[in-house]
């Protein structure tokens, strides 16, 4: 019995520190998160040309903000920032879509291989994918279907 009460006095022992170390750990990383979103602030957010604003949404790829405060720049961007740099339409970013080869690249056929994550074009239709697995379809008919679509998931960056 008493061997029974010790080995759950450790088990609520290990799950208090646990809990306790996980809420210092996102406490630290909000506060980094609201350090550098202050820095971007302060910087009154620099606006960004127009390529560099298409770049971001069609890549993902953050670096011209994060260089914009060099003491932060290996320490990512908050998702949260592109309401402040991202200045273009919807409508902009469908447009690059169609003429900016974007469609082609996004054809499962130029995949790197046929269950790489990402969201494809096959045929006539938009797939979600996941290690192979398809999660969500969207039906296209045309190149302004698929411009469309595409640029709805990635304005949904901006929105989320």
């Amino acid at each position: 019995m008493t061997t029974f009460i010790i080995i759950i006095g450790l088990v609520l022992i290990l799950i208090i520190y646990f809990l306790i170390s996980n809420k210092i750990g996102v406490k630290k990383l909000n506060d980094e998160i609201n350090e550098i979103c202050l820095a971007h602030e302060r910087l009154n957010y620099p606006e960004l040309d127009k390529k560099t604003q298409l770049e971001i949404m069609e890549t993902g790829n953050m670096n011209a903000i994060a260089e914009l405060v060099p003491e932060f720049k290996d320490k990512g961007v908050p998702f949260r920032l592109l309401k402040e740099y991202i200045t273009i339409s919807k409508n902009e970013l469908k447009e690059h879509i169609k003429i900016s080869g974007f469609i082609e690249k996004h054809k499962l056929e130029n995949a790197p291989n046929p269950e790489h994550d990402g969201i494809w074009l096959l045929k006539d239709k938009i797939i979600d994918q996941e290690r192979g697995i398809t999660h969500r379809t969207w039906k296209v008919n045309n190149e302004s279907e698929i411009a469309e679509i595409y640029a709805d998931l990635l304005w949904n960056k901006i929105t989320d």
